[in-house]
């Protein structure tokens, strides 16, 4: 950098010479620049880690130091001028910026002003042999004169020994003062009293040693850089290739630091990366660009029409056959005749049925895009591209050509958010035909692990002799399928309508039909490390959760879930959860330390959200995520009671779906292995009371249930009541797993005979309400009550403009297209026959399609 001096015309110069400068003007003396030095240097004191030097650059509150005296995250740091002095002045800092690699800190301390500050040289002003002063705090509080008090500031004088260049431009600066620990971040000034670099470290301390201090070049370009914040964007595989924005804010640290132009580098799979310049418009810069270059927009695909033939790019859009979705990308050949069918990527699988999906269909031929009649083909060749699994995005500063500062950013490319909205009776469940009120069911073996599965219509277990899953299905009281193992040690879970087994040695996840009961996938995960847990709400079409990723279901591959968790998973990959039936809430406990811990993590609005709260004891989240079944009542999705008498119920445990619920009582005893040590006389007693979420009091109260089970409310063993007791209202039966694993015993209960004999009075909702609507598209939402009076009426007593309610209890709500996106609150009024009523509340979200 230049120093630009102003042309003086010629009468100041003959006054100049005439004249000669008073000592002010002259360089200052060792003197006056060590006051000056002292006055802006800072002790720093960093608790439990250790203390240093800073000094001030800005009277406002900017020091600077060097970043391994402050390292370290949410470390409070306390800087003291006038250490030991009578004028010593505590200040509270912290780190606004940090350069690790540059070994640079900026600190910021508020509310304060006119603080003693120094001026900045050049590196101009350096030079071998030239005097410099340094300041600091050598050996910290080693060296103070009493143990209450803080260090005096040492000022040393010395020279310049060396310039270290790297690359032509100044690196280091080397001189021999006496420096030893404590002076780092200190400042060096020269013999105009102004700043020249910053002690940084040292070889062998004192006159004999070798000391660096780096130079003002760097310090002034670590604290000219703009921060630059650049959130990414989602991609999915559906927008992967679309124009997308690109925005990016720049803030500055240091007053009068030039503004920067901004450029946006992508680069996807092998590609050569892409730039684009950004434009900044009301303090943000953008750019709308395709995220990806065209070989990562789709598939080649050539559809043979009779004698013609048509080669181009299409988008890996979903083809449907025989009722089943496939990627375009995971298929070689479609024929549409004779027999219509797929033929899949491994060239073996030939999938037939009906084929939808591919009419109007838009292709790329050499730059010019139509749409094509693909279902008119009589078959259609696909060869995809290279899988692109991740952008790079980098947003670069530059000022005057130069760069100043980057940042860069990886996109995973994530799977399009799989939709939950499946309705779990839509698989049916009836009584079994059970010839007393309590039968006895023996496995062929012992099980190691259950699930439910199918809405709560399968109980699955594992048999490990047998290298078996075997399918209990409760419709029948029997156990109706076994799907074979192809390895012995596995994790599986259920849904709705699939099982996913996890293959520990081969590292591979199967997913299996749960209509069909034959495998319909077979592929790696998206990550490379062993398998250790799958995770599924029985009742939802996912998200499946592994290792703590949460993927899509059919495809495998990441859901596009902001998540706060290392690596992009919510938890690490050995921890189990509890997941709600709908897979939207997974609740967690740790009663082995003290404290205990409670935690549920819930998925909402595109994130997954952790909550945590004291001891909980277990954590289960209900059918529809909405209540959480605790060793100490219920309570809601974060961990908060709705009303403080919900404590009262106890023990709890959630129907498989529905609002019935249990409060479990213990025969007391403890279970080791496989069997109960102590409680009530061979094993026997324990019972349950029945609840209905909404009602204070007991549906019915099973007493003699005698189920046997012994826990001491701690919930610490791995296999608890929680999966051991299955409470299936629509077959009405409770079942129990005794700790023998090798049976399940039936009890017959029919609640909704129980509520009616219990002479209780209800009028409950029992439907979950949407959780968001897309503008301009219709959401109906038919809200269902159990009522004892079957005379019904519903009042909307508040909602946004346009909604309305049916005499049946339909909610129909479009939201036009000035509407803003955000919360809507509703609030429903429901009233029987007899006056009860009931206030239905809930909350849609209207989003941007």
């Amino acid at each position: 950098m230049r120093r630009v001096m102003p042309h003086l015309g010629l009468f100041a110069c003959f006054v100049i010479l005439l004249f000669p400068v008073s000592g002010h003007a002259e360089k200052p003396t060792k003197v006056e620049i060590g006051k000056r030095a002292k006055a802006a240097t800072a002790f720093v004191e960093v608790p439990g880690h250790g203390s240093g030097t800073a000094f001030c650059i800005h009277s406002s509150g900017l020091f600077v130091t060097n970043e391994h005296v402050v390292r370290g995250d949410g470390v409070e740091i306390t800087l003291v001028l006038n250490s030991s002095l009578a004028t010593e002045r505590i200040l509270k800092a912290k780190v606004v910026r940090a350069d690790k690699a540059g070994d640079l800190a900026l600190l910021r301390v508020d509310g304060v002003k006119d603080l003693p500050s120094l001026e900045f040289g050049t590196a101009e002003d350096v030079a071998e042999l030239a005097e410099v002063v340094a300041c600091g705090f050598p050996l910290g509080r080693a060296l103070s004169t009493d143990k209450k008090e803080l260090p005096a500031c040492s000022v040393n004088a010395g020279s310049v020994t060396s310039l270290r260049l790297k690359g032509g431009e100044l690196e280091f600066i080397q001189t021999d003062i006496a420096l030893t620990y404590g002076n780092s971040g200190g400042p060096v000034l020269g013999d105009n009293g102004k700043v020249i670099g910053m002690v940084v470290s040292g070889i062998g301390g004192g006159k004999a040693g070798i000391n660096l201090a780096i130079p003002v070049n760097r310090l002034e370009r670590f604290l000219k850089a703009p921060d630059i914040a650049f959130t990414p964007p989602a991609l999915t595989r559906d927008n992967l290739g679309r124009p997308t924005e690109f925005t990016a804010r720049v803030t500055f640290f240091v007053p009068d630091a030039p503004e920067p132009s901004l450029r946006l580098a992508l680069q996807s799979g092998d590609e050569t990366p892409r730039e684009f310049p950004m434009k900044k418009s009301g303090g943000a810069w953008a750019v709308t660009v395709p995220s990806a270059g065209q070989s990562a927009r789709g598939v080649e695909v050539s559809c043979r029409f009779g004698m013609g033939m048509v080669t181009g790019a299409v988008k890996d859009s979903v083809v449907v056959v025989g009722g089943k979705p496939f990627r375009m990308s995971a298929v070689r050949r479609i024929d549409s005749q004779p027999n219509p069918g797929i033929l899949l990527s491994d060239g073996k699988t030939f999938v037939e049925g009906v084929i939808t999906g591919l009419a109007l269909t838009e292709i790329d031929v050499g730059g010019q895009t139509f749409k094509l009649d693909l279902s008119k083909a009589a078959s259609v060749t696909v060869q995809s591209s290279p899988e692109i699994t991740q952008v790079t995005a980098v947003v670069i500063a530059t000022v005057n050509g130069k760069e100043v500062a980057r940042t860069e950013a990886k996109m995973a490319v994530r799977e399009p958010e799989a939709s939950s909205k499946v309705d779990p009776s839509s698989v049916i469940i009836t009584p079994p035909s059970l010839t007393e009120d309590k039968v006895v069911k023996q496995l062929p073996d012992v099980f190691s692990e259950v699930m439910v599965g199918g809405g709560g219509r399968y109980l699955i277990f594992h048999l490990p002799k047998l290298k078996k899953l075997a399918v209990f299905d409760v419709n029948e009281a029997k156990v109706t399928k076994y799907i074979p193992l192809a390895e012995d040690d596995v994790t599986f879970a259920a849904g709705l309508d699939s099982l996913v087994i996890g293959l520990k040695k081969s590292g591979r996840l199967e997913r299996w039909s749960l209509t069909s009961f034959e495998m319909e996938k077979s592929a790696p995960p998206p990550f490379k490390e062993d398998i250790k847990v799958v995770l599924m709400g029985h009742g939802s079409d996912g998200p499946l959760v592994v290792n703590g990723f949460f993927l899509n279901l059919a495809t495998f591959r990441p859901l596009p879930l902001e998540i706060q968790g290392a690596d992009g998973r919510a938890w690490p990959p050995t921890d189990r959860r509890i997941p709600s039936a709908d897979g939207t809430v997974f609740g967690a406990w740790n009663t082995h330390l003290s404290p205990s811990s409670s935690t549920t993590f819930v998925c909402e609005g595109g994130a997954v959200k952790r909550y945590g709260d004291g001891d909980l004891r277990h954590v289960i989240p209900g059918p529809d995520g909405r209540t959480v079944f605790t060793g100490k009542g219920l309570v809601t999705r974060l961990l908060t009671r709705a009303d403080e008498a919900d404590a009262a119920y106890g023990y709890c445990l959630p129907a498989v779906r529905g609002d019935y619920f249990l409060s479990v009582s213990s025969i007391g005893g403890r279970v080791v292995g496989n069997r109960v040590i102590g409680g009530g006389p061979g094993g026997k007693g324990g019972g349950f009371t029945v609840y209905l979420r909404g009602l204070k009091q007991p549906v019915a109260k099973l007493d003699d249930a005698d189920h046997g089970l012994a826990f001491d409310g701690w919930d610490r063993e791995e296999f608890g009541p929680w999966r051991r007791v299955c409470f299936v209202p629509d077959a009405k039966v409770i079942i129990v797993l005794p700790a023998s694993n090798d049976r399940l015993v039936l009890h017959k209960f029919d609640p909704e005979a129980a509520l009616e004999k219990s002479g209780q009075n209800y009028l409950l909702v029992t439907s979950r309400s949407p959780r968001e609507v897309k503008i301009g598209m219709l959401m109906s939402y038919p809200v269902k009550v159990k009522a004892k009076n079957a005379k019904v009426t519903f009042k909307l007593d508040s909602g946004p403009k346009g909604m309305a309610v049916s005499p049946t209890g339909v909610i129909t709500w479009t939201p036009s297209s000035d509407e803003t996106a955000g919360d809507r609150d509703v609030i429903l009024t429901i009233r029987d026959g007899e006056g009860l009523e009931v206030f239905h509340t809930f909350t849609v979200r209207v989003v941007k399609d």
